[in-house]
This record gives structure tokens, sequence and C-alpha cells, in this order.
């Protein structure tokens, strides 16, 4: 299947026009779109204002990254993580059933927002305490937690740099939800350490085709590709890019 420049971009088949993320002292290199890089030292500089050491751990990702953490949680080779962030004790059989849990934290290849070069994933290595690993999980953003203090300066500090959270940034309201078994099936889980620069987010969503991505991660010998369809709605899709 052939794809335009602009969909293999937002695809992340094609890294054209990505540029390190500028970020003091870190040796690990992280690509994304030019006019992030600015917002981002901005937000770095309020963070340490307020006490933070502000780092992204998690930028660009291209289909393939992400098409080998999809397969190895639908091949049981990574941890599925249900609601309440707590490990599936046995995968569904059904492979649509299988994807649907495993899309509750990771989008499919092909619709990740990581893939557009214009969202970050953040966090303090100041507030992590010693010996505690990074996970990325609501859990660690809950009140009493040790990036709850954080999750409260991205709050209140990310519009100001252009950026937002595109999947919400309550995670009290997330546990509540989870464990009142509210949450609707399509619902994305809770990631306050997710921010994205609203204004080139918003010009990818505008120029993505759903239809396009679908056909092209159907057609894929991945060995979920058979399944993707019956997951991937209209709705479903716009829950994981977060579309208005």
């Amino acid at each position: 299947m052939t794809l335009s420049g602009t969909m293999q971009r937002l695809m992340g088949l094609d890294e054209e026009g990505l540029v390190p993320l500028v970020q003091p002292d870190s040796a690990r290199v992280l690509l994304v779109r030019p006019e992030v890089n600015a917002a981002f030292s901005e937000l770095i500089k309020r963070a340490q204002r307020a006490g933070f050491t502000l780092r992204a751990c998690s930028a660009y990702r291209s289909f393939a990254a992400q098409a080998a953490i999809v397969s190895a949680k639908f091949e049981g080779k990574r941890p599925v993580l249900d609601a309440l962030e707590q490990p599936l004790p046995q995968l569904p059989n059904d492979p649509a059933a299988r994807l649907n849990a495993i899309m509750r934290f990771s989008a499919l290849p092909g619709f990740s927002r990581h893939h557009w070069g214009s969202d970050l994933d953040v966090y303090a290595p100041s507030a992590l305490p010693l010996g505690q690993s990074l996970q990325l999980t609501y859990h660690e953003y809950l009140c009493g937690s040790y990036f709850h203090e954080l999750g409260e300066f991205l709050t209140e500090n990310v519009a100001a740099c252009g950026f937002y959270h595109p999947y919400g940034a309550d995670a009290d309201a997330m546990l509540r939800k989870a464990q009142s078994g509210v949450l609707k099936d399509n619902e994305v889980g809770c990631e306050p350490w997710h921010i994205s620069y609203r204004a080139l987010a918003e010009e990818c969503q505008a120029l993505f085709e759903p239809e396009v991505a679908l056909e092209y991660l159907a057609s894929s010998d991945l060995v979920f590709a058979p399944a993707v369809r019956a997951v991937l709605t209209p709705e479903r899709i716009a829950a994981v890019l977060a579309l208005d």
C-alpha cells in the first residue's frame, strides 16, 4: 500500500523533520519536531523554579517501535494492565478482546500520538524515591504518591508553555472510576505524564486519515493485524487520538 509523505510521517514511518530534544544532562537522544524544543525548555525552567528537575523519558516513537510494544503484549511477553493498573492474570483468548485490553494504555502502531513528534512523556528524577524505577502509571500521581506534586505542577503550568494533557491528568479521578467500574470500553487510561504541544498536535489531527492508517495496519503482517478492524471503530480511534 502506497502512503503519502504526510501519512508516513503521521504514522511513524518517516523521521523527516525531527530533531533531537534539548534537555540538560541527558545522554539519551529523543526526537521531536523543532517547535517543541523551545516550549519544553520553558517548561523545564518553570519546573526548576518550582523545585523540580523535569525531564522527558519518551518523545517520538516509530511505527516499528510501537508495533514491538503491542506485539509483545499481544503475545504475552509483556504485562497487560487492567484499569486499576494490575497485570491481567490471563489474556483473553479472543484476539479482539485481547487488543481491547491492550489499548487501555497502549495505542496500536500507526495510531500513536508519539508518531507525531508533538508528544512527550515526562517525569521528575528529583522526585523519584531512591531505588524506585520509573513506572509511568497513574498510581505514581495519586494523592500521597511521589509524583503527586509534579502532577499538580504540570496541571497548572503546561498550558502556559503551549502543552496540554490529551489523556487527562486527574489520577485520583481515574482511580475512582476504575474502582467503580464505570469506565467505558473505549476509554483510554489517564496519563498525567503525557503532554502534547497543542498547536502541532492539532495540525497533525487535522491531517491524519484514519481509514488510510487502518487499511495499512490491517494489511500488515503483524500478529494482531487480523483483529484491528474489530477494535478500531471511529469512536475508538477518536479516543486513542484524543480527537475532539
